[in-house]
This record gives C-alpha cells, sequence and structure tokens, in this order.
C-alpha cells in the first residue's frame, strides 16, 4: 500500500532521524549484545528508556538529545510517545565502540554508498527528516527525499514494514526515490 503525502501530513510528527529505520535489521542484534534485551527479546525494563538514547547515537553520534527529536526512538524500543525520558544517558566507551562497528559495517555492506564516513552515512541517510502518523492497526513514516536517493534501490537494506517483538504496532516505512 503507497501511502500519500497528503493522508500522511495531517496529524502527523515531524521527526528528524527518520533514517535510522535504513538499519532496522541490525537493532535487535545491537540490543543483544548491548544486554538491552533477554534471550526473549524483551527489554530489561530498566534499560528500555536507555535503548532510545542508543539509536540516537547511531543516527546523530549524539549522547544528548531534547526528548521532542526522541518520538521515532520511542516508537522503534516500543515504549508509548507520550511517555517521558530523559534527554540523555551514559552510554559506555565500549558500547560506543559496538556501535561505531555497526555503523562501519552497514556502509560497507552498502556498496553503492562506496567508502563513505561514518558522519557522512549519518548525514546522508540516517539524519533525515520524516512524518510519522499513527493509524489504526499501524504507523506510517513517509521520509524527505533527497537527490541521491536513487541509491536507495542499491540498498542491501529492508526497510518497508519494521515490526519488533516490543513494538504494538508495526512500522510502515515509504522512501521515495
Amino acid at each position: 500500500m503507497i501511502i500519500q503525502p497528503e493522508e500522511i501530513f495531517r496529524g502527523s510528527i515531524p521527526v528528524k532521524n527518520a533514517g535510522i529505520v535504513l538499519i532496522n535489521q541490525y537493532i535487535p542484534l545491537l540490543f543483544e549484545r548491548l544486554n538491552l534485551i533477554n534471550n526473549h527479546k524483551e527489554f530489561f525494563p530498566e534499560k528500555q528508556a536507555a535503548a532510545v538514547h542508543y539509536l540516537q547515537f547511531l543516527a546523530t553520534g549524539q549522547l544528548e538529545t531534547d526528548e521532542p527529536d526522541l518520538v521515532l526512538n520511542k516508537l522503534l524500543c516500543g515504549i508509548l510517545l507520550r511517555e517521558s525520558i530523559k534527554n540523555q544517558t551514559f552510554i559506555s566507551p565500549a558500547d560506543i565502540e559496538t556501535m561505531t562497528q555497526l555503523l562501519q559495517a552497514a556502509i560497507e555492506y552498502w556498496t553503492a554508498i562506496g567508502s563513505s564516513s561514518i558522519d557522512g552515512f549519518r548525514g546522508n541517510w540516517l539524519i533525515r527528516d520524516g512524518l510519522l502518523s499513527e493509524q489504526d492497526d499501524r504507523w506510517e513514516l513517509l521520509i524527505e527525499k533527497r537527490v541521491y536517493d536513487i541509491l536507495i534501490n542499491q540498498s542491501p537494506f529492508s526497510f518497508s514494514v519494521i515490526k519488533y517483538p516490543w513494538m504494538t504496532k508495526p512500522l510502515y516505512v515509504q522512501w521515495p526515490y
């Protein structure tokens, strides 16, 4: 189903890191390695809010972010959007290294973008405006189009529908290219 921009705009929430959906397949494994989820793919309760900031670090490299900029991260971590969380969490140097390696692996896996730097990957692909809207049975995300998005059709990543065990509804993504 193709989401029409005029349909998604009404009642939508702007997000600034919509491109994080590109690397969604890596997120459960990352959360496992960082000991944020258990063997049953459930968050340890005291670590769920921290996971929001881990995603923000992946997308932006920032360790502190205002809560309104964490909407998509909350959704991807199974946190209700109305639930308040702190604007930062401690991320250890070892965890930062793990996430840096993940980003480097994603860049190397997507041969069409060449030898992009991590900052270049973040700036061109992960830090991306989008509009998020809730429907009865799903969330929808429309991502801003950029000139070089033609490379999306060469992406090895699947991101059209995202549903983790801890999410109540799937996220349908439309990335025009």
